[in-house]
């Protein structure tokens, strides 16, 4: 078994004529949406031709193309693998945007692929390294809609009228998020053209927002596909069946789309989410569906506030120098208001009692 770029080492060098585009195909799409493709890919305003990844290679600025420290080398290797073969060297890139409003607190980043032969994809970008896109992440919890979820849509009607015929949706950890959000709230004219939507262990919505009949549009086109020990795809409410696959990651490293396992070409599939991670995913979406949204924002606006005397802007600074950053937070946390204080430990106490709840059910049945 190996990951996507084993497998265009295998088969990055057969044209899509000769094997058909498939999911595997999509994931890579997905994550080559991470790129900064900001100096190299033309935008929705500038009505310039496409190019394509092999022009990228030779013209633009590859260190400001891998400058996310997130995948950093193993994007790098995918760029190679990509450039190797006949597969997606010549695929057309068009209409990138990339945002990020630290005032909105909003990360966002999308662009189109064009692969030889086969419909269009509007891939979405998932999570950066960012401590301002994982702080939007976590307000799912309780703000409708995000700021990356309407600039979402936006960019999808925009896009979506220039392309002439069908064309699919994907994306990535919040990338997916995105583009399920963006299918949902299309034009008419630009919903219907779209033939399937993927969610990549992309977390769901707060119940509200299937409100109506919007979603029930699109509901068959989505296909959600969580690694075996999925967190962050499970989290909110998902109204679509899912597809498991198997993963080299441990725990919450499985969201890491490098570790997905394929084999023949396909991915090496599992019964389901399991089941230990199951019962923690059910009593995290519970706890969060039981406290008052004033609660839910009070405990992520607290959690950032902590985060934020640090003086770090991303998960990469944060870590290279954790034991530090850790003695921050702590001092932070203790000067809380008590008030605040005591309200958080009773928001961390009910996630713990819930949990408890959970194991003992499973041990009754």
């Amino acid at each position: 078994m190996g990951n996507v770029i084993d497998y265009l080492i295998q088969y990055g060098d057969q044209a899509f004529a000769e094997r058909a585009f498939c999911d595997v195909d999509v994931l890579i799409l997905a994550q080559l949406s991470y790129f900064d493709f900001g100096s190299a890919v033309p935008t929705i305003a500038q009505h310039k031709k496409s190019v394509t990844l092999e022009e990228i290679d030779r013209t633009a600025d590859l260190s400001a193309v891998f400058a996310d420290k997130w995948y950093g080398e193993n994007n790098r290797k995918l760029w190679n693998a990509l450039l190797a073969g006949r597969r997606f060297r010549t695929m057309r890139c068009n209409y990138y945007r990339e945002r990020m409003e630290e005032e909105q607190e909003a990360q966002f980043g999308a662009v189109t692929f064009f692969p030889e032969g086969c419909e269009p994809v509007v891939a979405f970008r998932g999570t950066d390294d960012s401590v301002v896109g994982w702080k939007e992440d976590f307000r799912l919890a309780f703000r409708k809609p995000l700021a990356s979820q309407e600039m979402s849509s936006v960019y999808l009607n925009q896009v979506g009228c220039k392309l002439p015929g069908a064309f699919m949706v994907c994306g990535h950890s919040k990338g997916g998020n995105l583009a399920a959000y963006a299918a949902t709230w299309a034009e008419t004219g630009v919903q219907r053209r779209i033939t399937d939507i993927y969610s990549l262990d992309g977390p769901g919505f707060l119940p509200e927002v299937f409100e109506g009949d919007s979603y029930e549009q699109i509901r068959s086109r989505v296909h959600r596909i969580l690694p075996y020990s999925s967190l962050v795809g499970m989290l909110l409410q998902n109204y679509e069946q899912y597809e498991v696959v198997k993963s080299s990651g441990i725990g919450i490293l499985q969201h890491d789309a490098f570790t997905w396992q394929i084999e023949d070409g396909k991915f090496v599939k599992a019964v389901d989410i399991e089941a230990k991670q199951k019962r923690m995913n059910e009593a995290l979406n519970q706890w969060i569906f039981t406290l008052p949204e004033e609660e839910r924002q009070l405990f992520v606006e607290t959690l950032f506030q902590v985060i934020d005397q640090t003086g770090v802007t991303t998960l990469t600074e944060f870590s290279e120098h954790w034991k530090e950053n850790l003695k921050s937070c702590l001092k932070s946390l203790k000067s809380l208001d008590p008030e605040t204080r005591k309200r958080i430990r009773r928001i961390i106490k009910i996630l713990l009692e819930i949990y408890g709840n959970t194991l003992r059910g499973e041990k009754e049945k």
